[in-house]
């Protein structure tokens, strides 16, 4: 019995050798104000200004610095009266792209790499991929659709793992709030 609890154990302990993406579901938006997409594409270009309106979810956020396109908090995870904080590094890099959009789409491709955070985070997430597909129904509304992705880190493990993943999954709507505030306080 206790050989087949240490198996269990180190099954569920043990690092997975191959990265692995975690899709995640769709989501489907719509911006208005004057100049939407011309807007849109700024905010892309200066993300500063997203980054800075951008609050986290899920976890208690405190030391936020936000320069150009970096942002790093201590984010403080309670669970059952453990609470664990850790270092949230990102870099957020966006380009306009051709593929994965239809032809009368324009395409933005995001991500969010985590490489100068604490383990805890890196060993499990490499970096959030994200596609944005930008529709412009008219001058002063754009509808789109943003599809994400979870790149594992090369030690993802059992629980943190599925842990970490479900934070980042989590922080897609908050990502889309900001771009749209920060699009919507745009002259």
């Amino acid at each position: 019995m206790k050989k087949i609890l240490l198996l269990m154990v180190l099954l569920l302990s043990l690092p997975a050798f191959a990265r692995e993406n975690i899709v995640i579901p769709p989501v489907n938006f719509q911006i208005s104000t004057d100049h939407a997409l011309s807007k849109f594409d700024q905010a892309l270009l200066h993300p500063e200004e997203i980054l800075k309106r951008y609050m986290p979810i899920g976890v208690k956020i405190s030391n936020k610095r936000v320069t150009q396109n970096e942002i790093s908090f201590i984010a403080t995870k309670t669970y059952l009266f453990i609470s664990k904080s850790i270092l949230v590094n990102g870099i957020l890099e966006s380009s306009e792209v051709i593929r994965g959009c239809s032809r009368e789409e324009v395409g933005y491709e995001l991500k969010m790499h985590f490489e100068s955070s604490d383990h805890l985070v890196t060993d499990n997430v490499e970096e959030l991929q994200v596609l944005i597909c930008l529709r412009e129904e008219n001058q002063s509304k754009i509808t789109g659709q943003i599809r994400s992705q979870i790149i594992t880190g090369s030690r993802y493990s059992y629980p943190t793992g599925p842990f970490a993943v479900s934070l980042i999954k989590d922080q897609v709507s908050p990502l889309l709030s900001a771009m749209t505030e920060a699009i919507k306080s745009m002259r």
